[in-house]
């Protein structure tokens, strides 16, 4: 009964959404709903991101990062340029970054955005940074993708807000891994911080071990503390 209310509750906010945006599609995802049994994980479509996605892909890395990419950008940004501005333009034209738009993914259901994630094999052996003209704050970060030498990094993943607690999350990193395997590596890695308790308990509950940490500095606004902690995942190749 319990798993039933959940579902319940769950369809609501999905048919809240799509009511709110068209309401005839609306009506028509309903009775379609009703009819063949859909659940969210058949009505999720995953892509390879586009030019034209590089907007939206700029708030996914933002919200991932919490908030230390549009700082980063801002440091960078020419006079008069927005730190959006900047961090736009390194996704849409940067070929040489690993925030690149064509190594996103993005997750939409019937054409509309859910969120987005970005992840690549980091290098082995791993370049030695030049941490004098890196600011501090993305020391930790660095020193954690070093010791990640050889896997498939998580890089990034976001969920927009309107879409968090209807059953994507689960569905999309599952994804994640298919990708990450299909690259040929035996082990998936990400961060994640101490602080947001609903994520880390979302990647232990899917198998994912601590190997590393690292205490967070906190950039100049930023609210975090804690620690990033450097996570793993053997990928079954069988």
């Amino acid at each position: 009964m319990n798993r039933l209310i959940k579902v319940l509750i769950q369809f609501r906010k999905f048919f809240d959404i799509i009511l709110k945006t068209n309401k005839r599609t609306g009506l028509e995802i309903f009775k379609l709903i009703l009819l063949t049994g859909l659940n969210m994980k058949d009505s999720m479509q995953i892509r390879k991101a586009l030019e034209g996605d590089s907007t939206n892909l700029t708030l996914c890395m933002d919200m991932a990062a919490r908030g230390l990419s549009a700082w980063g950008w801002g440091n960078f940004a020419k006079k008069g340029q927005s730190s959006f501005e900047f961090g736009r333009e390194r996704i849409r034209t940067d070929e040489s970054s690993n925030l690149y738009f064509k190594n996103w993914f993005v997750a939409e259901t019937y054409n509309k955005l859910i969120g987005a994630f970005l992840g690549f094999v980091v290098e082995e052996p791993y370049p030695d940074p030049d941490f004098d003209t890196i600011p501090k704050y993305f020391h930790p970060i660095i020193e954690l993708e070093k010791r990640a030498s050889g896997c498939w990094l998580l890089q990034a993943i976001s969920i927009l807000p309107e879409y968090r607690g209807m059953g994507y999350a689960k569905h999309l990193l599952s994804e994640v891994e298919s990708i990450a395997k299909n690259t040929g590596v035996s082990k998936i890695a990400l961060q994640v911080e101490d602080e947001n308790t609903i994520a880390l308990g979302f990647y232990k509950k899917n198998n994912y071990v601590e190997i590393d940490r690292r205490p967070v500095i906190p950039f100049p606004g930023s609210k975090d503390g804690g620690y990033y902690i450097l996570m793993c995942k053997d990928l079954d190749h069988s």
